[in-house]
């Protein structure tokens, strides 16, 4: 269990070093240890004035910056409940946030007073809305406050919502504060003159904050840029020093990037990637870097992880900090090697969510007998690493066969012109209640990859009843801010005439 939580860790950089540097922004200036925390406790104050008090839930709608942090550790001081909102939500989607927060105060910018404006009406309690520059938020003290405990919350964070709406998981500090060794097992800062963590992702999910975290454990910088830019990816590492980052799904998009004779060249040292990509030894031979991996969800932390990856599919091993079992559908434990629900729980208290905001049916079904279900199939092999098979709400039935659309992504993308792709599931209708496989592949770019050839190499790979009837090239898959892709949405789409039908066109299959 980490001893003290990043707003107490914050506060001893502060005093011990507080002109050093702990956040710079791609484009703007640097932020001290020492003006963060009289910031952060200055919002505090502010907030405090106004009548947050702790327990309270506070909205901020904001893009990536040194503002957000401030707004988010502010907030934590007060242990009020900072609740991370999209600044890209509208209409329903916002509406559904706000409601779900339950906040009575919302800090924005002005652009964005307009589209709040608009919802007004449709909201259950409408919160109070400052902006950045309200004399309101500006005016208080940077006055010594209690510290919050590791088993406070730090935020309430909103789960991506692929699968249905979007639900506020209460999570403490220990959740994401014991992700930090995770990351990268086995790395010291020793190695390192002036780690840096270089961020790009939106500061309303937990891999947007998880940058501050490493600095505040790590006595590292964070660098953080407003807008993911893939052209300005390695610059950006290069210029501001960057030894560590997390990839989310951009290592297949860097590795397609033409060769440069800068490859290699960049401060980057340790790379968190997942998933990770079929070539990921290339990538680490090309780049420079070590690659690890692990596995995850905002209600669990980052439980597991590795750096000597014994394979492409492997997530890592379990950490000692938690218990993990694999069930059945009757919850009966299954052996190392078959595939069932992964159900955990820490050993000590603050490593899973504390509930889901406002629902608490939601939060009973989650739990069972004091073990989290993670609705993700999964398996553990001999060694004890961990294996991905699929959201367990997204397994496909056909033919009588399970089918994981990990598994049917897998080896579509290994088709060497397909970049991205997705597998969901089309109901073959009558009495029958079994599955069709549709697919929808993004191909590399100058890629002329007709439908019957990216089946003829799935032919060769697959079992039959895995092997997709539809397939439908798309120039983008609809993804969530943090990268996931929303099959709710693609399963919606109803067959088109862009929808290649393997049937139609008289393809048998045979043994």
């Amino acid at each position: 269990m980490p001893p003290l939580s990043v707003p107490a860790l914050l506060a001893q950089r502060a005093e011990t070093s507080p002109d050093a540097v702990l956040i710079e922004e791609v484009g703007l200036g640097p932020c001290s240890n020492g003006e963060f925390h009289r910031r952060a406790l200055e919002l505090a104050d502010a907030l405090a004035t106004l009548g947050v008090r702790a327990g309270d839930t506070v909205a901020v709608m904001l893009d990536p910056s040194t503002a957000a942090h401030v707004c988010w550790i502010g907030t934590a001081w007060l242990k009020a409940l900072e609740v991370p909102i999209n600044p890209e939500f509208r209409g329903a989607t916002l509406v559904h946030a706000l409601n779900e927060s339950g906040a009575r105060w919302l800090i924005t910018t002005a652009p964005l007073l307009e589209r709040i404006a608009a919802v007004r009406s449709e909201l259950r309690s409408a919160p109070q809305v400052f902006t950045l520059d309200d004399p309101a938020l500006s005016g208080g003290q940077a006055r010594p406050r209690e510290v919050p405990a590791v088993t406070d919350p730090y935020a309430v964070i909103f789960t991506s919502g692929t699968t249905g709406p979007s639900r506020g998981v209460v999570v403490p500090w220990a959740n994401i504060q014991a992700s930090i060794a995770q990351q990268f097992p086995g790395d010291e800062n020793a190695a390192y003159a002036d780690p840096a963590f270089y961020c790009p992702w939106p500061t309303f999910h937990a891999s947007g904050k998880v940058g501050l975290v490493f600095a505040a454990v790590r006595g590292a910088r964070l660098v953080l840029r407003q807008r993911l830019s893939i052209s300005s990816y390695w610059d950006d590492v290069t210029a501001h020093r960057c030894t560590h980052t997390q990839m989310m799904g951009l290592a297949g998009l860097l590795m397609a990037q033409p060769p440069s004779p800068a490859d290699g060249r960049s401060p980057l040292r340790r790379v968190l990637m997942n998933p990770v990509i079929p070539e990921f030894r290339a990538f680490e031979q090309r780049f420079g870097v070590r690659v690890s991996t692990g596995w995850g969800a905002t209600e669990i932390g980052f439980p597991v992880a590795a750096s000597d990856i014994p394979d492409a599919r492997t997530c890592g091993q379990l950490s000692p900090l938690y218990e993990a079992r694999v069930v059945d559908e009757q919850g009966r434990d299954v052996p190392d090697g078959e595939v069932g629900q992964m159900m955990i729980r820490g050993r000590q208290p603050g490593l899973l969510m504390r509930e889901y905001l406002g629902r608490p049916e939601a939060t009973a079904k989650a739990w069972q007998d004091g073990w989290f279900r993670t609705g993700d199939a999964m398996r553990r092999d001999a060694d004890g690493y961990w294996y991905f098979i699929d959201r367990a709400a997204d397994y496909l039935r056909v033919r009588g066969n399970n089918v994981s659309s990990f598994e049917v992504e897998r080896e579509v993308q290994s088709h060497p012109q397909v970049l991205a792709c997705a597998a969901v599931a089309v109901p073959s209708g009558g009495a029958v209640m079994e599955d069709e496989i549709r697919v929808f592949v993004m191909a590399r770019p100058g890629s002329e990859l007709s439908h019957a050839a990216l089946l003829r190499h799935l032919i060769d790979r697959m079992p039959r009843y895995m092997v997709p009837r539809y397939i439908e090239f798309t120039d983008e898959l609809p993804r969530t801010p943090t990268g996931k892709v929303q099959k709710k949405l693609l399963r919606e789409r109803p067959l088109s005439k862009a929808t290649w039908d393997r049937a139609a066109a008289g393809i048998e299959l045979t043994r």
